[in-house]
This record gives C-alpha cells, sequence and structure tokens, in this order.
C-alpha cells in the first residue's frame, strides 16, 4: 500500500528540515547563537518559521482544514494540569530562558508554539490517521523530535561525547509526555502552555 499524499509530505517536510538543520546549525555554526537564546540569531527566527509554515500550509495541500483541526480549547482543568507540569520541568532545566527578561519570555513563547505546532499538532494528527491505538502516533513524534535535538549545536558539541544520547532520550521523555497531554486533551494549548513554562529558568529567580 502507498503512503498517502499527507503522511509524506509529514515525512518530507521533517527529513528537509533535518538537512536544513545540519547545514545551518552544525556545519555552519549558526547554531552557536540559537543555543544560547540569542534575541539577535536569525537562524533561530528561520528554523522556527519553517516549521510553522509546513504544520499550517501541508494540511492546507491535502484539502484538511490545517491549524483549525489541531483544537484550540482548554478546560480550567487542563489549563491548571500543564502550568504545573511545565513549572515542574522548568525547576529542573539546567538551561532555559532567562524568567526576568520580557525579551526573553517572548522568545520562549515563539519557540514553544512552533515547536509544539509543528510536533505534536501536526505530525501526531497526521500520523493519527494512519497508525491503530493511541500511543503509536505519540510515540513516533516523540522519537523524532528527540532525534531532531541533534541538530542543537550545545548537544552536538558537548564536551562529552556520549552526552547525544542521553539529549536523545531525555527529549525523546519529553516528547511523549507533550504528545500524551495533545492527544489526551485534545487541545493544541495544553502541550504548548506546559512546554512554555518547562523552557524558563526558574532558578535564576533565587
Amino acid at each position: 500500500m502507498t503512503m498517502k499524499r499527507d503522511l509524506v509530505l509529514a515525512i518530507g517536510s521533517y527529513c528537509l528540515l533535518m538537512i536544513i538543520a545540519v547545514k545551518f546549525s552544525l556545519m555552519d555554526g549558526l547554531g552557536a547563537d540559537e543555543s544560547a537564546h540569542l534575541p539577535t540569531s536569525v537562524w533561530m527566527y528561520v528554523r522556527r518559521i519553517i516549521m510553522i509554515i509546513f504544520a499550517c500550509v501541508l494540511p492546507l495541500l491535502c484539502g484538511q482544514k490545517g491549524i483549525a483541526a489541531y483544537g484550540w480549547r482548554i478546560t480550567r482543568r487542563w489549563l491548571l494540569i500543564a502550568v504545573g507540569v511545565g513549572i515542574f520541568i522548568g525547576f529542573g532545566n539546567p538551561g532555559g530562558f532567562d524568567p526576568l527578561s520580557f525579551i526573553a519570555i517572548v522568545l520562549a513563547a515563539f519557540h514553544t508554539f512552533a515547536t509544539e505546532l509543528y510536533f505534536r499538532s501536526y505530525l501526531i494528527t497526521t500520523f493519527a490517521r494512519y497508525c491503530k491505538g493511541f500511543w503509536t502516533p505519540i510515540v513516533l513524534s516523540a522519537l523524532m523530535y528527540g532525534y531532531s535535538y541533534l541538530t542543537v549545536y550545545n548537544i552536538w558539541f558537548h564536551e562529552w561525547p556520549y552526552f547525544k544520547f542521553v539529549a536523545f532520550g531525555l527529549f525523546t521523555l519529553l516528547g511523549i509526555l507533550f504528545g500524551y497531554s495533545y492527544r489526551k486533551s485534545q487541545s493544541a494549548e495544553v502541550p504548548w502552555i506546559m512546554h512554555f513554562f518547562g523552557v524558563l529558568k526558574y532558578r535564576m529567580l533565587f
């Protein structure tokens, strides 16, 4: 059985993203400023804008609703869960964005929105059309999410060579958590809020 067009576009967009990321982030060294969350990093914006475009436009090319199908309603219960879990993750985050800087907060919101829109809303929604069961689309998306972090500059060039494997495992697990929250809540806002609060470096407050 041949793959449907939407599935081919989803997998193809991911492969293209990885190729572009390897080129600009690792080979050209543009990922150094991105990893430092510098607002002057053009590559940080370009990489995430590409993800947003893919998530919004590719479904439309297949006659689907696009972002309208991702779910944009959130209950009070899921809002509290998303904020609580996100803050818990944030306290254990050794990197992240400065919660005392307005610019950093805006960048964190942009970064997490693009990431969740592409890896959770778009990929999971696409995979769910072809994969049986609740968990398969979540795990597939999470593995792709974890693997994409190997194109992050400070992970690939980390002084400890095995850190790549640790990072892959860690971000795959986070991808499973975010993906579970998305499928369970049926709201794109839940993993976005959870991820947003999770990338703020709360230790800077103390």
